[in-house]
């Protein structure tokens, strides 16, 4: 396991490079355009690990390393909103691996609400964040009614 925030973000850049690897390997499977992506079919992951064993260049890649990759794809807004819209799953091949159950619907609604609480909530402090600056006329402003006082003392 990652223990420090160092070994955390190294893997993360490793797992989105993977991504990216895949995307390139596996086209028909994983994407980037947003409108085309599809659900994955359940049991990919050792479908993907038996493609990856079997391939001289990618046949040492770790565990950890597969299940983060698809982690990430799993986990991103196009992809929870693509099984909300029922599009049908899809086999590393591109083809159908079937329909997605109210079940995944209904655990995916769950995961985009949350990540929209979430994203509301940034997006709240972000703003109470700007607030609290004051603004740089003004404060230059400040600066000069105080230098003004201090030269009107004299």
């Amino acid at each position: 396991m990652a223990s420090s925030d160092t070994q955390k973000k190294e893997r993360a850049l490793r797992a989105r490079a993977f991504l990216e690897t895949l995307k390139q390997r596996y086209p028909n499977c994983f994407t980037a355009d947003l409108d085309a992506i599809r659900p994955l079919a359940i049991g990919i992951q050792q479908d993907l690990r038996k493609q990856l064993a079997d391939d001289p260049e990618l046949g040492d890649t770790p565990g950890w390393l597969v299940r983060q990759s698809l982690a990430l794809y799993t986990r991103a807004p196009a992809y929870l909103e693509a099984i909300i819209d029922r599009r049908p799953r899809i086999h590393l091949d591109g083809s159908d691996a079937g329909d997605i159950d109210d079940q995944a619907v209904a655990f995916a609604q769950q995961r985009r609400e949350e990540q929209k609480s979430r994203q509301a909530e940034r997006r709240k402090q972000r703003q109470k964040a700007r607030s609290k600056k004051p603004d740089p006329d003004q404060l230059r402003q400040q600066k000069l009614e105080k230098l003004a006082a201090k030269f009107n003392q004299s």
